[in-house]
């Protein structure tokens, strides 16, 4: 029986696929509403549309996360946020979760290991999770039919093409079942898979899928207009008018963490998260249950959170040893890039802005180890990128 599952690391997953115990599931839930910008420019009476997306990316939560824990330490121990960023804190402190960037010093995260977010929804105080579609995942849909059909990606073998480097020996995508269907038409598939559809998928079953989750039985978005503000006048600016893209999650649903750290002494309670200080409710719930592991031979890597890679979608030295040993990269699915950035709290400044693979994006590989190495490389003068939530993945069969 062929296994597959999630080895990306963190603190839910040991470097060989074990299930580890240690640390906290974090299930938060909007308090109204939240506010994720998408990165794109945004500046009032320039270009007056800031566009959200969900879920928000790692910087995001785990800042969120750790922002939380700074400001209750920090009034403990009678200090300021300019004394954590001079290191002026407690040991504890600093090895739990990190110091930020300070002359000329590269910001660090401590023992503190994030994974996610994660959409999930909340059953029986155990979060679900809930994974976007995959590239490689299409959908067919024909009127006649009540329900969509659902076919997998996978490289067809060796091309009748010639590749040069850096695609030599790349194979090709095709439907997985080929052949012809009175000319179906199918179409890159939307929407969410349930834990069980998902782990139908990464065993390369998706025949009896006859729908996914859309968007709105989850979360709903809304459109608010504000006015920018003149903070020396305490005022609003003149002219300064904007319009925000807000999510509005439904009940029960929400964002599913995981720390490797008992990092909240409580049980439940609220944290900022996201613009304009909107809040969450987080509490601590009971761990999702375990995808089945695998991690040899012909592997696809499937991408839970966005990752970075020196070369934009791969290492820029196109060396793949780190994570898959000595396997072959033969084909990828991937989405359009991500830009992400967000907002160093300790020195009053942006991070700077980067590219990243989406979520969801496949990279299809021959004669595979995983190494449970996070699927994701850390950009120069910044914290490790897999502690922050980065390169989540699942490993499914091709």
């Amino acid at each position: 029986m062929v296994g597959y599952g999630e080895l990306g690391y963190s603190g839910a997953l040991s470097g060989a696929g074990e299930q580890v115990v240690s640390g906290q599931w974090i299930f938060i839930e909007a308090a109204d509403v939240w506010l994720f910008r998408d990165n794109k420019p945004f500046t009032a009476q320039q270009n007056f549309v800031a566009r959200g997306q969900f879920p928000p990316t790692p910087m995001t939560v785990q800042g969120a996360i750790r922002t939380r824990f700074l400001e209750q330490r920090l009034q403990h121990e009678k200090r300021t946020w300019d004394d954590y960023r001079r290191g002026n804190v407690s040991e504890d402190v600093i090895d739990l979760v990190g110091l930020p960037a300070a002359n000329g010093r590269v910001a660090t995260m401590g023992r503190l290991r994030v994974t996610g977010p994660f959409v999930a929804r909340m059953v029986d105080n155990r979060g679900e999770r809930l994974f976007a579609a995959p590239a490689d995942l299409l959908s067919s849909n024909i009127e006649a039919e009540e329900s969509e059909r659902y076919e997998l990606l996978k490289p067809a073998g060796e091309p009748d093409f010639h590749t040069t480097v850096p695609f030599a020996g790349w194979q090709p995508l095709s439907r997985a079942t080929g052949g012809d269907e009175s000319g179906r038409r199918y179409k890159e598939a939307s929407g969410w898979l349930t834990e069980e559809q998902f782990r139908q998928y990464l065993d390369g079953n998706v025949s009896e899928f006859t729908s996914l989750i859309k968007d709105q039985a989850l979360f709903q978005t809304e459109d608010r207009v504000g006015l920018g503000m003149d903070y020396k006048r305490r005022a609003n600016a003149e002219s300064m008018f904007y319009r925000a893209e807000f999510v509005r999650p439904c009940d029960d649903v929400g964002l599913l963490v995981h720390v490797n750290q008992p990092i909240f002494e409580d049980q439940s309670g609220y944290l900022n998260l996201g613009g304009e200080s909107r809040f969450g409710y987080f509490r601590i719930v009971n761990a999702p249950e375990a995808l089945p592991q695998t991690g040899r031979g012909r592997v696809k890597i499937v991408l839970l959170t966005p990752a970075y890679f020196s070369g934009g979608w791969q290492p820029e030295s196109g060396d793949w040893r780190t994570w898959v040993g000595d396997g072959r990269l033969v084909s990828v699915a991937i989405g359009k890039s991500q830009a992400i950035s967000g907002w160093d709290i300790a020195n009053h400044r942006p991070k700077p802005l980067r590219h990243y693979v989406p979520a969801g994006s496949v990279f299809f590989f021959e004669d595979a180890e995983l190494t449970g190495v996070a699927f994701t490389e850390t950009p120069p003068d910044s914290p490790d990128h897999g502690a922050m939530g980065f390169g989540a993945f699942a490993a499914g069969t091709w």
